[in-house]
């Protein structure tokens, strides 16, 4: 995956107590469409999993592998959100000042097309100062011109769902169980122990909370500035809050066909 970076370069950032928030913008579309289908496609059809291969490799007559083929084109091509998750998941991982990790690809968890993990976009881990810290986010694609988009705003907006994420007990709950099962060997265990351990010595506090802004607009600091403020208001340090905005060359309304042509 590494032969094709994202190559993003950062137009804004800033902070407020314990918020930051960073813009970063990408020009080359040759280069974008490269990271969509060499990185982004994989996390979406999840080919690490080797699901495909094992299937084929059931199939012992040419009729049984034309029912295999049918059945993965079967899947409904992706929208434009659901192409944003990946993508930031992906640049988060390859692009960002952080190590993050993600222990587990929420596409094997979707029983049924358009599902999703309730309560985040993002779960997973990150090194905070030589130490693992709980990592839990959202992620918003937006066309809209204005600035702020309304995707960042009011109920339903990027802001209140990290601040419910965070102050709901139920919600965090099911993330804890749902990362617990996934996480149950080797380095993984080993975050999910270390993290869950300073989450839970710190009565909730120690958490690092991730919002992923996607944009196919010109970039404006206005568009992640006063949510920062926001919740850097609402979750006190030691709470940290990252929001990222990745500003892209090509039209969101064209990425599912540009995700599906063949990597050149």
């Amino acid at each position: 995956m590494a032969n094709a970076p994202l190559k993003s370069e950062v137009c804004y950032s800033g902070c407020h107590q314990n918020a930051s928030w960073y813009g970063r913008t990408v020009k080359d579309c040759t280069q974008f469409a490269s990271f969509l289908r060499q990185v982004v496609r994989p996390r979406m059809t999840d080919a690490d999993s080797g699901f495909e291969a094992d299937l084929l490799g059931l199939a012992t007559t040419g009729m049984a592998a034309d029912l295999v083929g049918r059945l993965l084109r079967a899947i409904p091509e992706p929208e434009g959100w659901e192409i944003g998750e990946a993508l930031a998941e992906c640049a988060l991982r390859n692009e960002s000042d952080r190590e993050f990790h993600w222990p587990w690809n929420t596409v094997r968890d979707k029983r049924t097309p358009r599902a999703s993990l309730p309560g985040a976009d993002l779960v997973g881990f990150c090194a905070v100062d030589g130490t693992t810290w709980l990592t839990i986010g959202e992620v918003k694609s937006s066309s809209d011109a204005k600035v702020p988009p309304g995707v960042m705003l009011g109920k339903r907006g990027m802001a209140w769902q990290l601040d419910q994420n965070v102050k709901r007990h139920d919600i965090i709950c099911t993330l804890l169980k749902w990362l617990s099962v996934r996480c149950s060997n080797g380095i993984y265990q080993q975050m999910y122990e270390e993290s869950v351990g300073r989450y839970l010595n710190s009565m909730g506090s120690e958490l690092l909370v991730v919002g992923v802004l996607i944009r196919d607009t010109a970039p404006s600091e206005a568009d992640l500035q006063g949510r920062g403020i926001a919740l850097a208001q609402k979750l006190p340090s030691p709470t940290r809050v990252d929001l990222f905005a990745w500003y892209l060359p090509v039209p969101i309304a064209k990425w599912p066909t540009l995700l599906q042509e063949e990597v050149s």
